[in-house]
């Protein structure tokens, strides 16, 4: 389990049922009954129907591994993104079918995220020739981070399809995890153009889809539909929104390290104030950063071919016994045994 520090997060019920029942619905197919898969974790499959049942960061977790062990390298979450509409995203999904370009939806997408429930965060990154769509989780378990990749990049996929039409095709995708053995799977779901072990989960699309135009827009329908959204906006933002913002702001400088002051100062609030902010939320800043920290160190620990000492500069810690120290305290263990554990359980 994660450490303490992270526990006012973990337990906060945020994440949508849309994720899990879709889940659900794929493991049935595969024989594996729903009612096994939440046996014990506080709801039912059936309470998984109800939109308005938001399911804690725990369960959720648990409940995603106990589908991974029954069903293991078989790409569990390329087939549960596959599956996804428009529709799974609720109003979200409403709101960015009415968009006018794709800019435009990604940036509300990128808004307004946090409404969907999910357990990855997105950034989109422009370039004149080539932007890419960033992806991380959060959840400091290497499983649950692949599969949240996966089901971000399926998904991705489709909504895109869905706004644009078939022809919408990215460049590339990167992992940084190592190519699993289930592989073919991400060629026959994701496309042949795939890279393994990087720095970052992201998409690469040709800069011009950002503008081109989408085919349901419709300027007083988004107003009205943008408005109501808004509102469910505002409900869940109390409770994530700040953590949120400074763990983005955190993560964009993670290399470079993200002390308290440079962060408030981008948030336009001095460094006491943040402070007494995330005390709010039982959180603190340097709680947080660690949060950050061990989250991105499970991401590029997935990559049995990237030195430990090239994971730690990532992390911004200026030598690897820094390092070595911090992950200890998080899980007990060393950042090699934590990876050789990993990759024997995957075998």
């Amino acid at each position: 389990m994660p450490s303490t520090s992270i526990d006012a997060q973990f337990d906060l019920a945020l994440v949508s049922p849309f994720l899990l029942q879709t889940l659900a619905e794929v493991a049935s197919d595969q024989g594996v009954s729903a009612e096994r898969l939440c046996r014990g974790l506080g709801f039912t499959a059936e309470e998984l129907q109800d939109p308005a049942q938001r399911i804690t960061y725990r369960q959720t977790v648990a409940m995603i591994q106990r589908a991974l062990a029954a069903l293991p390298e078989r790409g569990l979450g390329l087939w549960v993104g596959h599956r996804n509409v428009l529709g799974t995203l609720g109003l979200l999904g409403h709101v960015l079918s009415l968009c006018k370009t794709l800019r435009d939806a990604f940036e509300l997408g990128r808004r307004f995220q946090h409404t969907t429930g999910g357990i990855a965060l997105c950034n989109l990154i422009e370039g004149p020739e080539e932007s890419f769509i960033e992806v991380e989780c959060r959840l400091p378990y290497a499983d649950i981070q692949v599969f949240a990749v996966e089901e971000f990049f399926a998904s991705l996929l489709v909504y895109n399809r869905a706004l644009i039409g078939p022809q919408f095709q990215p460049r590339r995708f990167e992992f940084t995890h190592a190519a699993p053995g289930y592989e073919a799977e991400y060629r026959r779901l994701l496309g042949p153009n795939l890279r393994f072990g990087c720095l970052h989960n992201r998409v690469a699309i040709a800069s011009h889809w950002l503008d081109v135009q989408l085919p349901s827009h419709h300027p007083v329908a988004l107003r009205q539909a943008l408005s109501l959204l808004e509102t469910e906006s505002a409900q869940v933002q109390q409770k994530t929104g700040l953590l949120e913002t400074v763990e983005r702001a955190i993560a964009r400088d993670l290399a470079q390290g993200s002390p308290i002051d440079k962060v408030a100062g981008e948030l336009n609030m001095s460094s006491r104030t943040l402070r007494r902010r995330l005390s709010e939320h039982d959180m603190t800043f340097d709680a947080l950063q660690e949060q950050v920290r061990h989250a991105r160190a499970m991401s590029l620990l997935n990559n049995p071919e990237m030195p430990i000492e090239r994971i730690a500069e990532a992390l911004g810690y200026s030598d690897v016994r820094g390092f070595r120290r911090a992950f200890k305290r998080w899980t007990g263990q060393s950042p090699s045994a934590c990876r050789d554990e990993a990759t024997a359980s995957a075998q």
